[in-house]
C-alpha cells in the first residue's frame, strides 16, 4: 500500500505536439502549465482556439456520418453562436467572420470525401519515463487517419486553421510525433501526413521513414531525461520566450524572472 500511495503523488504529465512546442519555447512555462500547474493570471485571445475546435467538430462529425454538408453547415453556426464567437475579441480587437471558417470546413468536407476509411480524432497515449518523482508519457489526438482514395495509400490528415503556413519545425515536429504514435500503437508508417491549412486552401506533406521516426523517439526521451533531471525546482528551468500574447501565465513568469533577479 505505501508504494502504491508513493505512486499516487507523482507528477504525472504527457509530452504531446503542443507541450513540446512550449517546452522549446520556454522551460519556464512549460513547467508552470504541465509541473506546476500554476491557474492562468493574464487574459489571453480564445477565438482562435473556439473556432478551430468548432470546425474540427463539424468535419469529426461529418466523417463520421453523423450529419450531411447541410448539417455541418447549421453545426457550425449554432456553435459559433452557442460560444458567443460574435462577441469573443481578436488580438486586432476585432471578431472573427464565421463566413471565413464556414469555407474552412467546406475544403475540409471535400478533403474527407477524398478519402476512405476514416478514423477520426483518436487519442493514443504510451509511457515514457519515469523516477520517484515524475511519471512521463507521450499523448497525441490524430485528427483523421484513413485511405486516399485516388493512391489507396494510408495517410494522417491534421486540418489547421491557422492564417499563414509555419516555418518553423513547430508543425514538422507534430507530423513526426503522430506518426511516432501510429506506428508504436499499429506498427504503420503512413505514406504521408498532410496539414490542411483550410482557410487559406493549401496543405503541406510531410513523409518520414523508419529511422527518421526512431530519431524523433531518441529526442523525445532526450526531453523527457532532462526535465526529470530538472525535477520541481523552478530554478532549474530556463526563461526562454514569455512574451506571447497566448501566455495565459504570463505574470507568474514574470514573477519568477523578478525573484531571479533579486537574487
Amino acid at each position: 500500500m505505501e508504494s502504491e500511495k508513493g505512486v499516487e503523488k507523482k507528477i504525472y504529465l504527457n509530452l504531446s505536439p503542443s507541450s513540446i512546442n512550449i517546452y522549446h519555447q520556454s522551460p519556464l512555462l512549460f513547467y508552470l502549465t504541465y509541473i506546476a500547474k500554476v491557474p492562468d493570471d493574464t487574459p489571453v485571445p480564445v477565438c482562435y482556439g473556439l473556432s478551430g475546435n468548432i470546425v474540427h467538430e463539424c468535419l469529426e462529425k461529418y466523417a463520421k456520418k453523423e450529419i450531411d454538408r447541410d448539417g455541418a453547415y447549421s453545426h457550425l453556426l449554432k456553435q459559433w453562436e452557442k460560444h458567443n464567437l460574435y462577441n469573443h475579441k481578436d488580438v486586432y480587437n476585432g471578431v472573427l467572420n464565421p463566413m471565413d471558417y464556414l469555407t474552412a470546413m467546406i475544403r475540409g468536407i471535400e478533403i474527407v470525401d477524398d478519402h476512405e476509411n476514416h478514423i477520426c480524432e483518436e487519442t493514443i497515449l504510451f509511457p515514457l519515463k519515469e523516477n520517484e518523482i515524475m511519471k512521463i508519457g507521450i499523448k497525441g489526438i490524430i485528427d483523421l487517419q484513413a485511405t486516399e482514395k485516388k493512391f489507396n495509400q494510408p495517410i494522417l490528415l491534421d486540418y489547421k486553421t491557422s492564417n499563414s503556413i509555419s516555418k518553423d519545425k513547430n508543425f514538422e515536429r507534430q507530423a513526426l510525433f503522430y506518426n511516432l504514435l501510429l506506428y508504436k500503437k499499429k506498427n504503420i508508417i503512413p505514406a504521408k501526413t498532410s496539414l490542411h491549412y483550410l482557410k487559406l486552401g493549401v496543405s503541406k506533406e510531410y513523409s518520414f521513414g523508419l529511422k527518421e521516426i526512431e530519431e524523433f523517439e531518441r529526442e523525445l526521451h532526450k526531453i523527457a531525461d532532462l526535465i526529470l533531471s530538472r525535477g520541481t525546482d523552478i530554478g532549474n528551468y530556463p526563461v526562454g520566450q514569455i512574451e506571447g500574447i497566448f501566455n495565459s501565465k504570463k505574470q507568474a513568469c514574470l514573477r519568477e524572472v523578478e525573484r531571479r533577479n533579486s537574487l
